[in-house]
């Protein structure tokens, strides 16, 4: 089975405490499938799996600007995940390790088998900027944007929120203090805005390349999506049929031309 992800790192069941994630003992390989995650002590050599059926949920946490990922099974288990950089002879840890784990997860978790047209770390504001607290509710974690979706899989604990495109009635870029954020509306009126980001020195900070991107890969799904629709309903209508003589007929029309039957 193809290897999604892996990397050193420490392993450990329940919440780590700090010395238990830098710890020698809990010291081995992450390794990511399609199926399981798995843990390969380096002092003994044990070797532990997860089945990514059984994951409740995850996030991804920091302990003294140590990154790393907390995993919750149906089984009420708990476990940790450190991913660690080697360097030479020491080790440290990745913030952009930490992350890609977090994607691979939520890919495989959240996202299921849909086709992804892009995806990247970002921030979620639930709201309009004229939202005095819009800053306040907002949320960081990971966006994947397919043909059918916008998914977002929150680093804090929560469920994964997703938008149809095909109800998204309004794509826009906001320019707010010299940021710009890809803002949307809904057709029953709600509004979100995104901003995407990038690892830089440990920090996840503003990436403009990226959220123009998005804009421009949302808006193109949205309208391929209300072509699909305007193609559907065209066929609808071309093929529609009197129930009662089988012959085709304009759907306007509330009287059948060839048996007299009325609509109901």
């Amino acid at each position: 089975m193809t290897i999604l992800y892996e990397s050193l790192g420490s392993f450990n069941t329940g919440i780590s405490s700090y010395r238990s994630l830098i710890s020698r003992r809990s010291r081995g390989d992450i390794t990511l499938n399609e199926k399981i995650l798995s843990f390969e002590s380096e002092v003994d050599k044990i070797v532990f799996h997860v089945k990514i059926s059984e994951i409740q949920d995850f996030f991804m946490r920091f302990r003294l600007f140590i990154p790393y990922i907390e995993l919750n099974t149906i089984n009420k288990s708990t476990y940790t995940l450190y991913p660690l950089r080697k360097h030479k002879n020491s080790y440290s840890s990745s913030l952009l390790m930490t992350e890609e784990l977090f994607r691979q997860l939520a890919r495989l978790i959240c996202n299921k088998d849909q086709t992804i047209l892009f995806d990247a770390i970002g921030v979620l504001y639930p709201g309009s900027f004229q939202s005095i607290d819009l800053k306040e509710r907002a949320f960081q974690g990971h966006i994947f944007l397919t043909e059918n979706y916008i998914l977002f899989k929150s680093f804090q604990m929560g469920d994964i929120s997703n938008i149809k495109v095909v109800d998204i009635k309004l794509v826009i870029i906001e320019i707010v203090d010299s940021t710009r954020y890809v803002s949307l509306e809904t057709l029953e009126g709600r509004i979100f805005s995104f901003l995407m980001l990038k690892e830089k020195r440990r920090k996840f900070v503003k990436d403009k390349i990226k959220t123009e991107k998005f804009y421009d890969v949302l808006n193109g799904a949205k309208i391929y999506k209300e072509s699909e629709k305007l193609i559907k309903v065209a066929e609808e209508e071309k093929d529609a049929k009197c129930p009662y003589c089988g012959n085709k007929i304009n759907p306007n029309e509330a009287t059948c031309p060839f048996c007299g039957t009325k609509k109901i």
